[in-house]
């Protein structure tokens, strides 16, 4: 009897456990809408796929045995509905008939009868209703995991594959430039001083002060800095605007859902972990080595007052501050059928900009080049399908246009499938020459992430000349325009004179109050 009520317990133990965790996925605003018959039909290719992008928790058989289960007992369902409304119907037909009974008692025993069988119907409709959330909520989750498709020409591997599809710039001598990482003995130490002690000899950015207010690598722009900057802004938004991007200003936050249905991770891998095992999934594929992602870069972002409120973190769905304003500009849109004649429909966006960067080590955290806080006008574009190929090639462009025209020696890089993140088809990262640090560093990227962030936000679009038809998933492209602290670093490098002055790149100028050299603040 004992083992028969604990048994019990941990029945229902599970099943409260279940239930809290279909609470926590129906937080999202938007339900996606998962092609669920594509991956089952395609969870050979699409497991392959996971595999090559380093994604090791996605499972599109365990999806495809899901949705079977989910149309088996949603058949059901509707089948013993109609039994329901078959029984409601002949009640009703019995209370019409009641007078015209010649006996009452056998009246109450059919009427009883039919109750019975109605009752015990109605029952196992909700039992089954149950059953069938449960199995949504799981095939939502693990639906979420399959990263998105990847574009057949992108190479497979880590970053060591990334392909160089051209070098731009004229900055420096293609003799000195290295294509590739590799023999740097014939590049002196002594042309070029690390950004790191320009700012400070500059006094341009307080990164002690930062430190002491805020934490390691949060810091402060000051003096001309803060020019520098507005600048680079201000540059970024009239281009992006003349080019028909249209300006925002997004808000520096945005709720835990939409991070996600971006493709960003709001939760830790020991949260992931959990909310997997309370919805029943493989707890080898799912153990803390076999996790898709790195650690999240993500920061939540609670009010005070909910702390005591929301300790389980299930009781809302909380903010998280932005990696991007990507996150913000593309979830704008989100629930929403868009004229497709209007589309390509181009933003750009400014915004603070928040990282974790867990795991980051070595020279990286040097000075400002890997910032927890930081400014970046981000572009972003919502396309029919057939238009995001040539929309991406034309972010691209743009991009090029912005460091052509500041000076600044580059190369663009298309990304293997290791670098692609769990939303992007096709991704192209543009690296700056950055001659102080001797090496190639990221300034901005491109990706056309396809239907992967509208079907999980409910973006469509009518397609012109359809006749009516039904509305199609947009496609989502991001790219960046300016990364400022990215940026600083390779104009302070690229453009110092031996005394330690820096030149401001022509295209800046208007927006430095006069300013055309960067000196040392004359000493008091």
């Amino acid at each position: 009897m004992a083992l028969c009520r604990a048994q019990a317990r941990l029945c229902l133990s599970a099943q409260l456990r279940q239930s809290l965790a279909v609470k926590q996925l129906k937080r999202t605003l938007i339900q996606p809408s998962f092609n669920y018959k594509y991956i089952r039909d395609n969870a050979n290719t699409l497991l392959e796929n996971a595999r090559q992008r380093n994604v090791h928790d996605a499972q599109p058989h365990r999806v495809g045995t899901l949705y079977d289960e989910f149309r088996d007992v949603t058949s059901q369902i509707n089948e013993r509905r109609s039994e329901l409304n078959a029984l409601s119907k002949q009640l009703a037909q019995q209370a019409k008939n009641q007078k015209l009974s010649a006996n009452a008692e056998e009246y109450k025993a059919m009427t009883a009868d039919l109750r019975d069988q109605a009752k015990s119907c109605k029952a196992l409709v909700q039992e089954l209703e149950r059953k069938v959330s449960g199995i949504e909520a799981q095939l939502i989750h693990e639906a979420a995991k399959i990263p998105n498709t990847t574009h057949p020409d992108t190479p497979v591997g880590d970053e060591s594959k990334a392909r160089t599809v051209k070098i731009e710039g004229l900055l420096h001598t293609a003799d000195r430039i290295p294509s590739e990482l590799g023999d740097l003995s014939r590049l002196s130490s002594e042309e070029f001083r690390d950004h790191y002690d320009l700012i400070r000899d500059l006094d341009i950015v307080d990164m002690q002060a930062g430190a002491k207010v805020a934490g390691s690598r949060f810091h402060y722009w000051k003096g001309a800095g803060a020019l520098l900057e507005l600048a680079l802004v201000q540059y970024a938004m009239t281009r992006a605007s003349a080019a028909g991007f249209i300006p925002h200003i997004t808000p520096d936050v945005a709720r835990s859902s939409i991070v996600d249905a971006c493709g960003f991770r709001p939760r830790s891998n020991a949260e992931d972990q959990r909310l997997d095992k309370a919805l029943g999934g493989d707890a080898k594929v799912n153990s803390s080595k076999q996790m898709s992602g790195e650690a999240s870069q993500i920061y939540r972002a609670v009010p005070v007052a909910e702390e005591s409120r929301n300790e389980d973190g299930n009781a809302a769905d909380p903010l998280c501050l932005v990696a991007t304003a990507e996150i913000p500009l593309v979830a704008m849109k989100q629930k929403q059928i868009l004229d497709g004649s209007k589309l390509p429909y181009a933003m750009a966006g400014l915004s603070h900009c928040f990282r974790a960067e867990a795991g980051a080590r070595g020279r990286d955290t040097r000075g400002i080049y890997r910032l927890h806080q930081f400014t970046k006008v981000e572009l972003v574009s919502l396309a029919l399908p057939e238009q995001s190929q040539s929309e991406l090639e034309r972010l691209v462009d743009f991009q090029t246009s912005l460091y052509k025209d500041l000076g600044l020696t580059f190369r663009i890089l298309q990304m293997p499938t290791h670098e692609l993140g769990a939303s992007a088809f096709q991704k192209f990262d543009i690296e700056a020459w950055m001659p102080g640090r001797r090496a190639w560093g990221e300034i901005s990227s491109a990706s056309n992430c396809t239907d992967y962030q509208a079907r999980r936000l409910g973006i469509r679009a009518r397609v012109p000349g359809s006749d009516g038809g039904a509305p199609v998933f947009v496609h989502t492209l991001n790219a960046t325009a300016i990364a400022v602290p990215r940026l600083a670093v390779a104009l302070l490098e690229s453009f110092q004179r031996p005394g330690g002055e820096v030149v401001v790149p022509q295209v800046l100028r208007p927006w430095m109050m006069g300013m055309d050299v960067l000196r040392r603040p004359a000493s008091d």
